[in-house]
């Protein structure tokens, strides 16, 4: 641990120096004033735009919770409402029936594997499904490792699942989990077919300009440090995460027909990032000030996918309880993020239900 922990400074002060050293200034003001951006390759399929349902599911979910009303929890908080989106909030059809056929696998993102103590994608907000009756189960890939070699790690899980009588199989990817599930399904195309679904939250779809600086200093800081919580594996990581790598990747390699996709999108505005993602927050933000810390909102999106929203919440806090695991036992009383993400968990699942159903 205390490995990690100097690794964790060292990059600190290392992304510190380049944001001294570099011209941070953004050339754009941060304004949701604009209509929905997507950077796609020409050809691409084109995004189903499901932002006025999953609004109104999201926000009937955060209506019927009393825990969510008692904290003041309010949807247009936490969802994004950019200009292009229709108007309208009330129910245009009931709340989707839940579902426990839909079996659920999560794909954590990059050195997931190194911080086990910093918890798994959703893994509060899971509990009450779990309840409802879903089966929810989550790979742990390499998190040091390429995306295809975390392709050959889903892949054997997939392949090793018998589904029962009228399931059917979702794949949440968080992150770079998104980016291992894309490369799992064109790597693996005869086991994809028993994927029925892909979610994508906050995913580096085309990669992330933050990867292609820090790819040499990784390669020549950490790639081979030994860490006892994770295997180095191939090394890849931050190599797959390139926009350099992984756009050119999405131009080439069409994703398989047989598969429904879902894109979920978290950007904030400089406020309500984490101090641990300010330093990259404001690196992305020389490019465009609407990103989580991690990934410019635009390079969220699968090309052919069914884009649900754009979440009001850092890269980390739209996924995992980093905050709360840091932070002291008050803070963690008193916080939404909690409430807020297992609302967004069920909310998410809904929708991918109510979709499958047609």
């Amino acid at each position: 641990m205390k490995i990690l922990k100097k690794m964790f400074f060292i990059m600190l002060s290392l992304f510190n120096m380049v944001s001294i050293c570099s011209c941070t200034s953004a050339l754009l003001k941060f304004d949701v004033d604009t209509p929905a951006q997507i950077l796609t390759y020409a050809g691409a399929p084109p995004i189903d735009d499901q932002r006025p349902r999953f609004r109104e599911i999201f926000c009937e979910l955060i209506n019927q919770s009393s825990e969510a009303q008692q904290r003041r929890i309010k949807c247009e908080d936490y969802l994004w409402r950019l200009n292009d989106e229709k108007q309208g909030d009330k129910l245009s059809q009931p709340l989707p029936m839940h579902d426990a056929n839909l079996r659920i696998i999560l794909v954590g993102g990059a050195f997931a594997e190194c911080f086990p103590k910093m918890g798994k994608p959703y893994e509060d907000a899971a509990v009450r499904l779990e309840k409802l009756g879903y089966r929810i189960d989550t790979i742990v890939v390499g998190g040091r490792s390429s995306s295809s070699h975390n392709a050959a790690m889903i892949a054997k899980t997939v392949n090793g699942w018998e589904p029962g009588t009228n399931e059917r199989l979702i794949l949440l990817g968080y992150s770079k989990g998104a980016t291992d599930i894309l490369h799992f399904l064109v790597d693996y195309p005869k086991i994809a077919k028993k994927v029925t679904a892909v979610l994508s939250v906050a995913g580096v779809i085309n990669g992330t300009p933050l990867a292609d600086k820090f790819a040499e200093t990784y390669a020549n800081w950490f790639k081979n440090t030994p860490i006892k919580e994770c295997e180095p594996g191939d090394g890849g990581v931050v190599e797959s995460l390139k926009r350099s790598a992984q756009f050119p990747w999405m131009a080439v390699n069409p994703l398989p027909l047989n598969v429904q996709y879902f894109s979920v999108v978290a950007f904030a505005n400089r406020e309500n990032v984490q101090p641990g993602l300010l330093l990259t927050y404001d690196l992305l933000r020389s490019t465009d000030p609407r990103n989580d810390g991690q990934v410019i909102f635009y390079d969220q999106v699968i090309p052919g996918s069914s884009l649900l929203g754009y979440i009001n919440l850092d890269h980390w806090a739209i996924a995992v309880p980093i905050k709360e695991k840091m932070a002291s036992a008050a803070w963690a009383a008193a916080s939404t993020h909690p409430h807020v993400r297992a609302l967004l968990f069920e909310a998410m699942i809904l929708f991918s239900v109510e979709k499958l159903s047609f």
